[in-house]
């Protein structure tokens, strides 16, 4: 019988216990000046070299909806690349391209519609490119 006493007791203990540690309460009042606001849109610019028949590709997060651009410019030695936009595979190897555009007179641009989350961009040179291809990708997203 003590046993059980001593058990029973060791229980309601550590429900008291637990009970005194769960409390909604906030400890400090919480106001608009201690929330991040988010600064859209987001400018994000990258430099890239892509191989003969390669692909190059860079995620980027939307925190609001809204409309996401990527341009593509200062390709050396003139090739036609293709940018894309689109959302990252699951295995991680580039994109899943949603829209996409051949910069055929040395640049292009390529916009879509967002929801919130990840998205990449992809850029590929095709297989009969003469030699590796340097460009710049500029990323404007909510």
């Amino acid at each position: 019988m003590t046993r059980l006493l001593r058990t029973a007791t060791g229980l309601v203990l550590a429900a008291a216990l637990l009970a005194a540690g769960c409390n909604d309460t906030p400890t400090s009042a919480t106001s608009s000046a201690d929330v991040t606001p988010i600064t859209t849109p987001v400018n994000v610019s990258f430099p890239g070299v892509v191989g003969p028949g390669g692909t190059v590709s860079r995620s980027f997060f939307a925190q609001i909806p809204g409309t996401a651009t990527a341009a593509l410019s200062g390709i050396s030695p003139a090739t036609a690349l293709t940018i894309g936009i689109g959302v990252p595979r699951a295995d991680g190897t580039g994109c899943l391209l949603t829209v996409s555009a051949v910069a055929g007179s040395g640049s292009a641009q390529v916009s879509t519609g967002v929801a919130v989350g990840t998205y990449c961009v992809q850029v590929f040179a095709p297989a009969q490119a003469a030699s590796a291809v340097n460009f710049s990708v500029a990323i404007t997203h909510p």
